[in-house]
């Protein structure tokens, strides 16, 4: 599989199909996603991102979205593969489980593939409008951020 079919599998099996098995066939044990759980802060001028290691974190992410939203299609709009790394613009769309109101945002993966399964992924998700339109934050929320003073 190239690695653009790689993705889509992926995004297919594990989120459309809800497949968890899929994670532990196509992510490879240890292997790391990045950009989908608690960013921290180290030193005063150092970021490092949380970096979920392996398929078993990455279920629990998994099965914690997948609580949240149903009848999952991620799509890949625009893409660019250079060697074994690919880019990958998605929109993610899907039906909050609460609500019934379909739901979307979009995104971007950065990742890395080999024999079929993904090495690393680097994740930018605009989870903060998803988790608005969930209802998990108020409207206006990324604004009131931007006018916030220290």
């Amino acid at each position: 599989m190239t690695n653009l079919e790689i993705l889509e599998t992926w995004f297919r099996r594990v989120w459309s199909e809800e497949d968890e098995a899929a994670i532990e066939e196509m992510f490879v044990p240890d292997g790391r996603a990045v950009g989908l759980g608690e960013q921290t802060k180290g030193g005063k001028d150092e970021f490092r991102e949380h970096e979920m290691l392996g398929p078993e974190e990455f279920k629990v992410f998994q099965r914690a979205l997948l609580g949240l939203v149903k009848d999952v299609r991620i799509e890949i709009k625009r893409s660019i593969t250079s060697g074994e790394w690919l880019c990958a613009l998605c929109e993610f769309q899907g039906t909050s489980r609460r609500t019934g109101e379909r739901v979307r945002m979009t995104g971007t993966v950065y990742g890395r593939f080999s024999d079929d399964q993904i090495i690393d992924a680097f994740n930018h998700f605009d989870f903060l409008s998803l988790f608005q339109q969930l209802g998990s934050l108020e409207t206006g929320t990324f604004e009131r951020c931007l006018n916030c003073r220290e």
